[in-house]
């Protein structure tokens, strides 16, 4: 079992502390491609680096597009509005990473 230590914007972590958002996304890039059920995950609050929530990893599941990801889970267990539709999911995610790098590695769902 370990720790990986992740950044989470602050209206994101406050969602992840108050228990309605129970999913990450990730990159299936190296470093998560090493998380494992039962590890740890502390995530560090961007606005207030001294404010940490540690989860532990209960699954994860595997897509090829954010647009795949977000078809599978409620918009509010992603962190988003429940209004908000996949489309504006995908494009909100596209500030964070690029299509380019969502072809190189597919996506994660990590079920916290």
């Amino acid at each position: 079992m370990t720790t990986t230590q992740m950044k989470l914007a602050a209206d994101q972590f406050d969602l992840m502390a108050a228990g309605t958002k129970t999913i990450e996304i990730r990159l299936h890039d190296p470093k998560r491609q090493a998380i494992q059920v039962g590890d740890t995950i502390r995530f560090v609050n961007l606005a207030n680096a001294s404010q940490v929530l540690d989860k532990p990893v209960r699954g994860y599941r595997l897509f090829p597009t954010f647009a795949a990801l977000y078809q599978a889970y409620s918009p509010v267990s992603v962190g988003s509005q429940p209004t908000d539709s996949v489309a504006q999911m995908v494009q909100a995610t596209y500030t964070i990473y690029t299509p380019e790098q969502e072809r190189r590695w597919g996506v994660m769902a990590i079920e916290v």
